[in-house]
């Protein structure tokens, strides 16, 4: 178990890293769990054991077809700003600031702010004034618009944290990438923050890290673009000029962009790709510039061929990667290790592990079911293309070795005899995994095993 010491000098790296936008390299340090090997820690070990790895599981076509059958199901919540109505009524919007404040705003559980003090009620009436609620009129007209730089969403108009005992900020909900679409409900009173809804999420952004259209079809023709470069490394560089000098923002798996050049194509002293990438104007509007990558960068020119030789090397370019609630410090938690796993891919994914479990087949109701129940669907289960979800947590299932079912998630702890012995990374582990503790191994806990597929393949795994 680490320190405290190297624990706080951990955190200290991590805020220097987020300050300078530089890419987050794996500090969390922890020895690889029991049972696993170097050899396991590698996608060709589990490529291997694959009958046809490079077998197309779902067609592009197939892949847009299940998107949009789960942009439908209204318990995913996934959006598309195309599909966002323009009118909101005050009604509507309050009930949104009300569930979030019944949700976060008025547990006395833990602490608030950096201090960690009990919330005061000077903190709560700040919190509550700046929602804003008198400025929303009886009929609301939405904004539209594009995130500009990698920022965060958060529950409140607030960058003050408010930590769980093992120090999760409960204000912060995820990260959200630049270029991502956002419709704007409405704004805080001292202007500084957006009340949004992105793809997978609502909440709070800076006002200034996003741009505003004056015409919803700018960012539905920027979203819709086809011909896209996607990032398949876990992290890149997006620079603003072609000499690479000034770095705009980094950017992780799954983010896209439109594709305005590659490299050949255009004479230039450094051969790279051009993309399209919004620009916040002085005044907030949205303009387009053109961004920089590196030609040797990890990416690619449209989504990956959903094979599970490709899954397995895109998941393992995240292993040993820091844990992160809610992307915070640059890191990952579970639910995000998937979503940008299957954005690669071009498959939409929600941001939340209970809803993730809601996508794809469901292979059995293995709730209330023995491990031994457990582990026969397991063996049905298409390796790398399954997701196996206990209560707060979310894995990726990798195969069997030896009689023993594996998994890659991001990992902040397990369960021991006496304590949570903290792990903080993406990790390779097997599901026996917490065995020793009291609330029994991973396999013990399971919920849900869904398979991100065709029903067909299933069927012909059986």
């Amino acid at each position: 178990m680490p320190s405290r010491y190297i624990k706080s000098v951990a955190i200290i790296l991590f805020l220097l890293l987020t300050a300078l936008e530089q890419i987050p390299q794996g500090i969390a340090a922890s020895s690889r769990p029991p049972l696993i090997t170097s050899d396991m820690e590698r996608p060709e070990f589990w490529i291997k054991k694959i009958k046809n790895p490079t077998d197309q599981l779902l067609t592009p076509e197939e892949v847009e077809k299940m998107n949009e059958e789960n942009l439908r199901k209204k318990d995913l919540h996934l959006f598309t700003i195309k599909d966002l109505k323009e009118d909101w009524t005050e009604e509507e919007i309050i009930s949104f600031l009300n569930e979030d404040w019944e949700d976060f705003g008025t547990t006395g559980e833990v602490g608030y702010g950096r201090s960690e003090a009990s919330p005061g009620e000077s903190f709560r009436n700040e919190l509550r004034n700046n929602l804003n609620r008198k400025a929303i009129k009886g009929s609301n007209r939405m904004f539209f618009g594009l995130v500009v730089k990698r920022t965060d969403i958060r529950v409140f108009p607030t960058d003050e944290p408010s930590p769980r005992p093992e120090g999760f900020d409960r204000f912060q909900h995820s990260s959200i990438s630049p270029g991502s679409p956002i419709g704007i409900y409405h704004f805080s009173q001292d202007k500084g923050w957006a009340y949004v809804q992105a793809q997978m999420i609502r909440g709070w952004i800076r006002t200034d890290h996003l741009a505003i259209v004056k015409e919803r079809s700018e960012v539905v023709a920027y979203e819709g673009a086809k011909d896209r470069l996607v990032v398949t490394g876990n992290f890149i560089h997006v620079f603003g000029d072609p000499s690479f000098q000034q770095s705009l923002f980094p950017s992780q798996m799954g983010d896209s962009f439109p594709l305005l050049g590659i490299p050949g194509e255009i004479k230039m002293r450094n051969s790279c790709y051009i993309i399209s990438i919004p620009w916040r104007e002085a005044d907030g509007q949205l303009t387009f510039r053109k961004g920089y990558v590196r030609q040797d960068e990890d990416v690619h020119r449209g989504f990956l061929s959903y094979t599970q030789a490709n899954l397995a090397r895109q998941a393992f370019k995240m292993l040993n990667h820091p844990y992160g609630w809610g992307d915070k410090l640059g890191g990952r938690d579970c639910s995000r290790l998937i979503m940008d796993l299957f954005r690669a891919f071009g498959i939409l994914m929600p941001r939340n592990s209970k809803e993730q479990a809601r996508v794809g087949v469901d292979l059995d109701r293995v709730k209330g079911k023995s491990s031994r129940e457990k582990g026969k669907v397991l063996d049905q289960a298409i390796p790398l293309a399954t997701t196996l979800r206990l209560p707060g947590h979310i894995m990726l299932y990798l195969g069997r070795d030896k009689g023993r079912h594996y998994v890659i998630h991001s990992l902040w702890g397990i369960q021991g005899p006496e304590k949570v012995e903290t792990i903080g990374k993406v990790v390779v582990s097997d599901l026996s995994l917490g065995s020793k503790g009291p609330n029994g191994s991973l396999l013990d806990r399971v919920t849900d095993i869904r398979t991100i597929g065709p029903i067909s393949q299933i069927q012909k795994e059986k």
